[in-house]
């Protein structure tokens, strides 16, 4: 990436020139795309605006907060508030600053908790839904698992930081040294006084975080030195000494229960991240967080029996031998990959104050240290992915993590990155035929460019341009939204992709040939659909700079909008008919017909929600019978234009089949392939490793002896004019390969 002045210019001038398109204030742009940054690093989870601005209260108070959102993982209320200039060279954001910001998002927690918030708004106002849902979850009972147990505050600003800050060690960022790897840079929070009993955090995100994050392939490193962050020694462990040139360092530790609950505490979700999904919660007599916390709470001494402990991974850890026992004093990109359940179990017992000191409690853990993180195969799945996920999938855990909550490289996505790489759309958009990149990881679009310089790399931004990057978490929205389930996308791209992520890898382990270059123009297609309706709102909103008189106003309910109004045309097309995907696909953009749809469905949606009953807008999408409402009840029927665009179901089915039939039998040649290019030689030292194993059936060597005999003619048999293998010999391949991975799962290198 460009150096960091650079950084901040283009930033600036792309700012204002989306600003300028949209009709937008500047600082709306900037606020809502820093909160779409913050969400793609996982700091926070589908934020919900509140643009009501400074507003005076009790005792000449001013409070003002932009918005907020709920994280599950650590039961935290997220508040942000932004501090932008437009200008190139602003001004600093001193200490003074900071404390004014602070406040004004506490005195607005403090009307909402414990003063008169309703004195301030119109009934109507959507500021007083919020109120009532914070307030609710800030008073919540013990065991209700959407009780509040945190407050975060997040300042984001476009002005770089003054020197105060650092100074006052209100805000420490320096280098920390780890052994064997570069300077880590670590930025710490500002620590405030609790609110009403819960601890408060503030995050500040200037310029230059904003630059190192997306320099990084990656989050932000969480470095923890044991003695400086949580005065204890370390952790006591054993090294296992598995072996010499191996990929990894294996030590087996127990971790004192205390210091595992306030690892968690200090860093939330940024531990689980190999883990993926968020905190289940501890509600329900037969859950399995129940009986944790019933062990934390009644039996603390059992639970290192009881407990199956926790399977981690670090980037680098620090050992030190103290008094004969070997301890971790420092350690490097905590990840917990398997016990996310016991980790937040704990720490929620701390901050509900149910067993404080968790003493006697204590974990077991296993520690794998992966340092390669950049090492790929053939499919570009890194290795450190690839023993993340095997980890998860093997380890042995009260809620195991299936395949599908570590989806980056699921089959699914390997093969549409693929599909995306060869399955160019028509010179329409563009003189020359374009691909649409699909980012099956973050991050991966803009890693594939710094592999290419000059000409190459110009090539590439020709051939893949930016406005048509899809990534797993948009795909996964616009293929809910087109399946008539917009109140899901409505719950955010959390619980969009963890939806989505099961259905699909089911969907493609049981029928892959579904899964074709049309099957990706149609996801092209849902991508123009979905986008085209967003651009609507975004490009003709009226906002405070730009009266345009349209029914749509600046911090809207578009994301509800969207989907809904997507779901509601295809849920009103006839019987036995279907949008015309190839049509789009050529065009690269909805028909005018479609298009008026739009316009009039969004308007009619708008309409709908916003006459929520009381009940917040946003929470009111999210409710299934809200869907279900809008569908059968609102009157609505396509016009007589956009219905003769459609085709048959029918012919479309007919369309799919022959796609189908066609990648099926390039699946088979692709299998055979396999067993003629491994070679004769390859398929004997299998013959001999398995039956040196004992591990062969009188079938299997049979199905290895018909491989050698294969892969030695070297030719690929088949019927007399379809072109198609013989399904007898595509029995024995598919029965070959069954033989190998039986083989490596028995310890066989193959």
């Amino acid at each position: 990436m460009e150096n960091y002045e650079v950084y901040k210019k283009e930033f600036m001038e792309s700012l204002r020139a989306d600003s300028a398109i949209s009709g937008s204030d500047t600082e709306d742009e900037f606020l809502s795309r820093t909160l779409d940054m913050l969400c793609g690093y996982d700091e926070i989870q589908d934020p919900q605006r509140l643009g009501f601005g400074d507003k005076r209260c009790s005792g000449n108070r001013v409070m003002r907060v932009d918005g907020y959102c709920f994280d599950e993982t650590d039961h935290s209320l997220v508040l942000f508030i932004s501090d932008f200039e437009d200008l190139m060279e602003t001004s600093r954001l001193t200490m003074t600053r900071v404390d004014d910001l602070y406040w004004k998002m506490y005195y607005f927690l403090d009307e909402v908790c414990n003063g008169k918030i309703a004195d301030y708004f119109d009934e109507s106002d959507d500021v007083l839904k919020v109120a009532r849902l914070i307030r609710r979850r800030m008073n919540a009972a013990m065991d209700d698992p959407e009780q509040i147990l945190k407050i975060k505050m997040f300042i984001i600003t476009n002005k770089e930081l003054s020197t105060d800050l650092l100074d006052k060690n209100l805000l420490e960022t320096k280098l920390r040294k780890t052994k064997g790897r570069k300077s880590v840079k670590s930025t710490k929070k500002i620590k405030k006084d609790n609110f009403n009993d819960k601890p408060i955090e503030i995050n500040l995100w200037y310029p230059e975080r904003f630059y190192e994050r997306e320099r990084s392939a990656s989050n932000d490193p969480i470095v923890i030195d044991f003695q400086q962050d949580f005065g204890t020694t370390g952790i006591p462990c054993l090294k296992g000494n598995i072996g010499d040139n191996l990929d990894y360092d294996a030590y087996i530790a127990i971790i004192p229960g205390k210091l595992l609950a306030d690892i968690y505490i200090e860093y939330g979700s940024k531990v689980l991240e190999g883990n993926v999904r968020a905190f289940l919660g501890t509600s329900g007599s037969k859950s399995v967080n129940s009986g944790i916390r019933r062990t934390i709470n009644n039996a603390p001494d059992k639970f290192f029996t009881y407990n199956n402990g926790i399977a981690t991974t670090a980037a680098d850890v620090e050992i030190e031998e103290i008094e004969g026992q070997l301890y971790i004093t420092k350690i490097v990109d905590l990840q917990i990959i398997n016990g996310g359940q016991t980790t937040a179990s704990l720490a929620e017992a701390v901050l509900k104050k149910t067993n404080t000191s968790l003493e006697g409690i204590f974990v077991p853990m296993k520690l794998t240290v992966i340092e390669d993180r950049e090492t790929e195969d053939e499919n570009g799945v890194r290795f450190y992915d690839k023993m993340v996920q095997d980890i998860a999938k093997y380890a042995n855990s009260q809620n195991k993590v299936t395949a599908a909550d570590l989806f980056s490289n699921d089959p699914f996505h390997i093969a549409m990155e693929k599909m995306s790489k060869k399955c160019l759309a028509p010179p329409v958009r563009y003189p020359v035929p374009t691909g649409w990149y699909y980012e099956r990881s973050r991050k991966r679009y803009e890693q594939e460019q710094l592999k290419l310089n000059g000409e190459s790399l110009k090539r590439f931004k020709a051939k893949f341009p930016k406005t048509q990057v899809i990534t797993k978490e948009q795909l996964g929205m616009y293929l809910t939204a087109l399946a008539m389930r917009p109140h899901i996308v409505a719950k955010g791209k959390n619980f969009v992709i963890k939806e989505f992520n099961s259905i699909i890898s089911e969907e493609f382990r049981k029928n892959k040939e579904t899964f074709n270059e049309f099957y990706f123009k149609k996801c092209v297609c849902a991508a123009i659909i979905y986008r085209t309706t967003d651009n609507y709102l975004e490009s003709n909103k009226d906002s405070a700079k730009r009266q345009t008189g349209f029914w749509y106003k600046a911090g809207g309910y578009k994301l509800d909008i969207v989907p809904y109004s997507i779901a509601k045309i295809i849920s009103s097309i006839p019987a036995g008919y279907v949008l015309d995907w190839n049509l789009i696909w050529q065009k690269q953009a909805v028909s005018p017909a479609f298009m008026r749809e739009i316009e009039i469905v969004t308007k009619m949606t708008n309409d709908f929600i916003c006459d929520s009953y009381g009940v917040i807008v946003t929470e009111y999408c999210k409710k299934e019978e809200t869907w279900n409402k809008f569908r059968d009840t609102v009157k609505y029927i396509p016009s007589e234009k956009f219905i003769n665009e459609l085709v048959s179901s029918g012919f479309m089915k007919e369309q799919e089949s022959a796609v189908q039939k066609e990648q099926k039998e390039l699946d088979d040649l692709r299998y055979v392939m396999q067993i003629i290019e491994a070679g004769e030689d390859y398929w004997d030292h299998l013959m001999q490793e398995g039956l040196a194993k004992n591990a062969l059936s009188y079938a299997d060597r049979t199905y290895l002896s018909q491989a050698k005999d294969f892969a030695k003619k070297a030719i690929i048999p088949q019927t007399n004019s379809s072109g198609k293998v013989p399904m007898k010999v595509m029995q024995m391949v598919k029965a070959v390969l069954d033989v190998r991975d039986k083989l490596e799962s028995l310890g066989i290198k193959v």
